[in-house]
This record gives structure tokens, C-alpha cells and sequence, in this order.
């Protein structure tokens, strides 16, 4: 089993005053990450005004992120997820679950605030196709694992498919630079120092995320994507 493998990364026994340090640190940065919120909230400002050095890109679900403390699993022993198992219609199901959402709209007063101009969806006035990167980069990455499994039955991707989403996940995982720290750990079955990287991360909370997008998404229809404006132009969000 895991817990007797490993000495559990969480384990308060072994935490002692450093753990009850971080319970009250957790519990003052919980206290004033609310009172920023409510402050942005009340005063109708981004989140990210407040934070000269960081640049601000409006993103329509700006205002759904939430962060959780989630702790990461190794994909070893039995803890294994459904995402990393054989493929089966469990696992295409759970896949496909995560990333459906690729295709969403927003209103005009939302589109008004993007940095890019975007198409308006025909069929619904008022409302403009987009999607949030999340969900293309899951897709992306299922898209290689569909390749690691070729021979499951999944139909073969192109190569320019492959290389786009490479490219698109790297670059996803460099923006991010996830800065939690991996510790190494004495491993008794083993008898080595081994990498532990099943350790807690501060995470945007996924679930909520998928569900505001789940509420946006739009069926999408071949006509959504061949129609233009007056002269045969584009049809684009005017800037003010």
C-alpha cells in the first residue's frame, strides 16, 4: 500500500508546530484573499488591478476562479486514476468529460472587454464564440494519449495534430511554471532516497470552472463557421 510505503507528506503527527504555523498562515492568507475578492467585487475592478507588476488579460470566467489545496498523485501502486488506466469506455468517457467544454459564448458586453476580437455566433444575436484554454489543452493531451494507444482502435492523428498539441501544452505548462516544491523521501521497500512528487499544489479549482462553461456551450453547426458580414467581412467586436 502507498501509506506504508512512503511516510505520508501530510501526516500532522510529523508536522508538528511547523504544521499548526502553516493552519494559521493558510487561515490569515484565506482571511485577506476574501477581503481582496470582496474588495474587487465591491468596486466592479479585476481581480489582477490590484498587482501592478502582473499583466491583465480580461477572460470572461475571471470572476468563477476559486483556489483549493489539492495534493497530486503519482500514477504508482494504487494510486493510479481513471485518466492514466488502460483505455475503455470508462476512461474515454472520463476524458471526454474534462474537456468537452471547448466551445462556449459569451455576450457582447463580454466581448466588448477582449483583448481579441471574436466571431459572433449567427444562430444566437448578441452572444460570441470562444473558449476557455483549459479545455483545448486537456483535449490536446488527450489527443496524445489516443496515440500512445493506437492500437486501442483510436483513429490516427496527423502529424501537424500532434506537434500542434505538443506545442500547446508545453507552452501551457511554461506559462503556468508550477513552483511547488518536490521533496525526496527514504523509501524502506526500496532503500533509496526517492522523488516524491504526489505533493499538496494551490489549484484553480477545475470543477467550477467546468461547470460556468457547461452552462455557455453552443452545438456547433458547419454554417457557424462560414458566415460573414455586410462586404464579406468578418464580423468583429467593435472597440468602443
Amino acid at each position: 500500500m502507498a501509506s506504508s510505503y512512503y511516510i505520508p507528506l501530510e501526516e500532522p503527527s510529523r508536522r508538528g508546530l511547523h504544521s499548526r504555523m502553516l493552519n494559521v498562515f493558510l487561515v490569515l492568507s484565506a482571511i485577506l484573499n476574501l477581503a481582496l475578492l470582496c474588495f474587487f467585487t465591491l468596486t466592479n475592478r479585476p481581480v489582477f488591478d490590484g498587482f501592478q507588476d502582473v499583466p491583465y488579460v480580461y477572460s470572461p470566467a475571471e470572476n468563477v476562479v476559486r483556489y483549493k489545496t489539492i495534493k497530486f498523485t503519482r500514477g504508482f501502486l494504487d494510486e493510479i486514476s481513471i485518466y492514466e488506466r488502460d483505455p475503455s469506455a470508462a476512461v474515454d468517457n472520463a476524458w471526454r468529460n474534462l474537456h468537452s467544454f471547448e466551445r462556449t459564448k459569451m455576450s457582447t458586453s463580454e466581448a466588448m472587454r477582449m483583448l481579441n476580437t471574436t466571431w459572433p455566433l449567427e444562430r444566437e444575436p448578441g452572444q460570441y464564440m470562444f473558449a476557455l484554454d483549459v479545455f483545448h489543452q486537456l483535449h490536446c493531451l488527450d489527443v496524445l494519449r489516443k496515440e500512445v494507444y493506437r492500437d486501442y482502435g483510436y483513429k490516427h492523428v496527423p502529424m501537424n495534430h500532434i506537434r500542434h498539441c505538443v506545442g500547446a501544452i508545453r507552452q501551457a505548462l511554461m506559462c503556468a511554471a508550477d513552483i511547488s516544491p518536490i521533496v525526496w523521501q527514504w523509501s524502506e521497500k526500496g532503500q533509496i532516497v526517492e522523488r516524491r512528487d504526489d505533493i499538496l499544489h494551490v489549484c484553480r479549482d477545475f470543477d467550477q470552472i467546468r461547470d460556468w462553461a457547461s452552462e455557455r456551450t453552443w452545438r456547433a453547426m458547419e454554417s457557424d463557421f462560414h458566415v460573414h458580414g455586410k462586404n464579406n467581412s468578418t464580423v468583429a467586436v467593435e472597440s468602443g
